[in-house]
């Protein structure tokens, strides 16, 4: 058996098809599987000349008739939306913002050409049998690094809460890419819808127990929830980080307020004060604050009064010990999380010095 990689066009691909050269759905395959906006997503990819995986093909010669026939082994779901583009049986959608609304025979001329000429890369197993091929497979999984909780949902859920999760930690890639409050390591991860994840979860339920069973849970229980839904959520989420970027990005930017779990404990305060976020059990103590607004100038305040206590030795019975301690330990739980919210909520209030 060879193992032959090479790249081959969209327009090869085509030209199989329709000489029956391709087969999509060999009997170690399972049917069409991916949803609408999973296949826009690719389609956006071609279009916008960004990279996609390897496909894996059993190519069999046959030596006597001179044919050759390739089996998909791996990579039929995409192949399967890019053919179902090129024949011009799928619109495009919100997944792809450039060309909304197109189908392949209404793209410009240079758009048809840019996608016809898309090189995707191939490993060609050259007449394998059906051992050999469990055997590459199987050394390949071998190599693999361990994949995260958040790029398992990203590969299970179609779902409009994955693709609002996703489109969010598109549009803030500021938080990522210039701020670090994930890092660039951990972002390739996917690490950064967990936060995103996060926040939704936050102005679903309020603060409460977090990390990724919670997320996982969440995502399966809102499964049945459309666009519309997180389209609310989604402008709520804007806001709320737009507020606290346009004030505390250039004093705190440095601080652990732009670390991604005392980000969320932030973002957390704000949505509750602004009348974002519900009540929970976990903000019991300051149910009385919420929808109250913000009070920036004694905001910024109180945060560089906390980022001061992680800079030194924070007393031991100082005013923020409790939370630079809570800080330190595992900040996803409850436990943790009550402390600190309830002390940005303080701190932050309109009027808090009344009540």
């Amino acid at each position: 058996m060879a193992s032959v990689p090479q790249t081959y066009t969209i327009s090869d691909f085509i030209e199989w098809q329709q000489k029956k050269q391709l087969v999509l759905a060999p009997d170690f395959q399972r049917g069409s599987v991916w949803t609408v906006a999973a296949k826009v997503f690719l389609i956006d990819t071609i279009l916008n000349d960004l990279p996609m995986p390897q496909v894996y093909f059993r190519t069999k010669l046959n030596a006597e008739t001179q044919t050759t026939v390739r089996e998909v082994v791996d990579g039929q779901q995409r192949l399967r939306a890019i053919l179902e583009f090129a024949s011009d049986r799928l619109k495009l959608s919100s997944k792809s913002p450039n060309f909304r609304g197109k189908t392949y025979k209404t793209l410009s001329l240079e758009d048809k050409e840019r996608f016809l000429s898309y090189r995707i890369p191939v490993v060609q197993l050259v007449n394998a049998n059906d051992a050999e091929v469990l055997e590459v497979f199987a050394r390949l999984n071998s190599y693999s690094v361990k994949v995260t909780p958040a790029e398992l949902r990203h590969a299970e859920f179609s779902e409009p809460v994955k693709w609002a999760v996703y489109d969010a930690s598109r549009a803030w890639a500021e938080l990522w890419s210039d701020l670090k409050v994930v890092s660039t390591r951990d972002t390739v991860r996917l690490k950064h819808t967990s936060l995103i994840a996060e926040m939704f979860m936050t102005l679903d339920q309020g603060i409460g127990d977090g990390g990724e069973p919670q997320i996982t849970k969440f995502y399966k229980g809102k499964r049945s929830e459309e666009d519309e839904y997180f389209a609310v959520a989604r402008a709520n989420l804007d806001l709320t980080i737009k507020e606290i970027l346009d004030r505390t990005k250039e004093d705190f930017s440095e601080t652990t307020f732009y670390d991604a779990p005392n980000f969320l404990i932030l973002f957390a305060a704000v949505a509750f004060l602004e009348g974002r976020a519900p009540a929970s059990k976990a903000s019991e103590d300051v149910d009385e604050f919420r929808g109250r607004g913000v009070d920036w100038v004694g905001a910024v305040e109180g945060l560089s009064n906390i980022a001061q206590a992680f800079d030194g030795e924070a007393e031991e019975n100082g005013p923020f010990a409790a939370f630079v301690a809570a800080t330190k330990s595992t900040t996803h739980r409850v436990s943790s999380r009550k402390p600190r919210f309830s002390t940005l909520v303080r701190l932050m209030a309109k009027d808090a010095a009344v009540s």
